[in-house]
């Protein structure tokens, strides 16, 4: 343990050890964001990037108390399981705040890496080694049982399937961003996107889709989308739908239950 953390991170300070394989550590958020061993467990969702930017501008404008916990294994690097989006919004914080200046379109962070106070404040990583699949699982499941992983990250999904919903999803988050809310719990016609990554999940093992056929997923959504426009739901107020007018999504004016079987 003590030569994987020299290694990776070499200023990172030893805080506590659980036992042999499970270790708490503490280092500067600098050391983090420049870390070249860190990446995303294999199993866990890809960041969401509005989420990560809200926790970016959250952290520049209030600069709390960074009493965080990233949660990391080990094998042959280290793999994020839970904390990825404070993480993600470290380093975005950092390369945009590292950007030369730039009058036209200056950064909301500063330039020029002069956010000196964050960068020396430290943060808490909780690191295991040797652990089993299952044991890497278990840990996972417990620190995400108040928001829900989409099943596609739990199931051993084949690269093929992660790579097609992944792309719709990105599709959808780019052309009707002010739909996605970080909110677990949105009201209409708003979605959540690791629930509409479960919509999709649902909709590839409908319609047994291939590499070969994912048009025909990303078809069933825009087909659907121009039916409910046509067919709107009854007791939907005014203000959803003029936001539904103005950008021509209607999809979300009808909850992920429904849809799963409407579409």
């Amino acid at each position: 343990m003590d030569d994987i953390i020299s290694k990776t991170i070499p200023s990172a300070t030893i805080v506590h050890r659980y036992n042999d394989r499970h270790t708490l550590v503490k280092c500067s958020v600098k050391d983090l964001v420049m870390c070249n061993h860190i990446d995303n467990w294999e199993f866990n969702r890809p960041p969401d990037m509005h989420r990560c930017v809200a926790i970016a501008d959250y952290i520049y404008d209030t600069k709390p108390a960074l009493d965080w916990m990233i949660y990391l294994v080990y094998d042959g690097k280290l793999k994020i399981i839970d904390g990825l989006h404070r993480y993600s919004a470290l380093v975005h914080l950092w390369r945009e705040n590292h950007k030369t200046v730039d009058f036209i379109t200056p950064s909301k962070y500063g330039c020029n890496g002069d956010a000196v106070w964050l960068y020396s404040r430290e943060i808490f990583l909780s690191i295991r080694i040797n652990h089993s699949m299952g044991e890497i699982v278990d840990v996972f499941q417990s620190l995400n049982k108040s928001n829900p992983i989409p099943e596609l990250y739990m199931d051993n999904s084949d690269s093929a399937k992660r790579e097609i919903i992944e792309s719709i999803v990105a599709e959808w988050q780019q052309k009707f961003k002010s739909h996605f809310t970080v909110t677990s719990k949105p009201n209409i016609p708003n979605i959540n996107r690791d629930r509409f990554i479960d919509l999709l999940d649902k909709l590839y093992q409908k319609y047994n889709i291939t590499r070969n056929t994912a048009h025909v997923l990303s078809d069933k959504l825009y087909e659907t989308n121009h039916y409910i426009r046509n067919n709107i739901p009854k007791k939907i107020t005014e203000t959803a739908l003029t936001k539904c007018r103005e950008t021509n999504c209607y999809l979300f004016l009808v909850k992920k239950e429904i849809l799963e079987n409407m579409i």
